[in-house]
């Protein structure tokens, strides 16, 4: 999350960017108030999302086009010159 967050003014104007946790609200807000700006979105998963997007690690990123269809997935630490 922090080298996502470090490059959204790169992609901000052109995409909407979320980081979806997977884990404890809890924890995982008290590490992101530690550790990142607050510029980045994070949201929490649900089975439901984890199902229909076929999530079955992390981390992984997915690009949504504007109808919802998903033209990127990459698996592992997102590099930004991969996409």
């Amino acid at each position: 999350m922090p080298v996502i967050e470090k490059n959204l003014e790169l992609y901000k104007d052109e995409y909407d960017i979320i980081a979806l946790a997977h884990s404890e609200s809890g924890p995982t807000l008290e590490w992101a108030n530690e550790n990142l700006t607050g510029a980045l979105t994070i949201g929490f998963s649900t089975p439901e999302l984890r199902d229909y997007f076929k999530i079955i690690g992390q981390p992984i990123t997915i690009v949504l086009d504007q109808n919802g269809e998903i033209i990127f997935r990459d698996f592992g630490e997102f590099k930004f010159n991969n996409f």
